[in-house]
């Protein structure tokens, strides 16, 4: 069963996690005073990468969790560029045409009753099951960083609603957790009636967005590993059978 906690956890007690959040802070700091500075145009081209970084680093993470080992964000940037290379062949093609069946429906498609709202009803729905569909296609990728993963539909639709509850009952804890950790200092910066842009308390922010990417890394793995579906293999202890007699007798033969 799926556990924030268990993954805040992980989070905290990570080697060396303060000090990648810190580093990995700096881009979204960037990106949030270009935004405050009204620089939209340098903004956007610098948010760009910036995403792709942080979707690279959270795919990465998925998969660190799900193979045990120690660490969850990397500093390994080969590692990193490797990922969105695969990574885009695994998921463009699929983003993109999602996209396009989302976008048309919400576009084109008027329902023939005159209720209130339903309208609006009906593009939220498309759009979250579209974006659970790319969400279990990204998450069905990163477990194994196989492309033939991200390919394979059968799976990822048979998974995709169980996806979406589980990340419809995360919102909420997310609320609460980010409440709880940023909530504490806005208080501070309010009582003492510092502004809230302040560079101090707009660089705490970015760190606690990373912090949260590391998070969603550990809480995404244990959705890949409960609700898409794996060969048997994937289920078994990697460091027991790796290290268990039978295992080494069966890798002789």
């Amino acid at each position: 069963m799926t556990s924030l906690f268990d993954a805040f956890n992980d989070s905290i007690g990570e080697e060396y996690a303060f000090l990648k959040y810190v580093v990995y802070a700096f881009p979204v700091y960037f990106c949030v005073k270009l935004y405050l500075s009204g620089n939209f145009v340098l903004f956007y081209l610098v948010a760009v990468p910036v995403f792709l970084l942080f979707l690279a680093l959270l795919s990465n993470g998925v998969n660190n969790v799900r193979k045990n080992r120690k660490e969850i964000l990397t500093f390994n940037f080969f590692k990193i560029i490797h990922i969105l290379f695969i990574g885009f062949i695994a998921l463009a093609p699929t983003f993109l045409i999602l996209f396009i069946i989302a976008y048309c429906l919400v576009s084109f498609v008027n329902l023939p009753f005159d209720i209130s709202y339903l309208q609006l009803i009906f593009k939220c729905v498309v759009w979250l099951i579209v974006g659970s569909v790319a969400l279990t296609a990204f998450l069905s990728f990163s477990k194994n960083m196989n492309i033939k993963s991200a390919y394979n539909f059968p799976i990822i639709f048979e998974s995709c609603i169980d996806v979406l509850i589980d990340i419809l009952f995360l919102i909420p804890q997310l609320v609460i957790m980010n409440g709880l950790i940023v909530g504490v200092v806005w208080y501070l910066f309010f009582y003492f009636k510092i502004p809230l842009t302040n560079p101090a308390f707009l660089f705490y922010c970015s760190v606690v967005f990373v912090f949260n990417i590391s998070v969603l890394s550990g809480y995404f793995s244990q959705s890949a590993y409960e609700f898409i579906r794996g060969n048997d293999e994937e289920y078994r202890d990697n460091y027991y059978i790796k290290n268990s007699a039978a295992y080494k007798c069966s890798k002789k033969k």
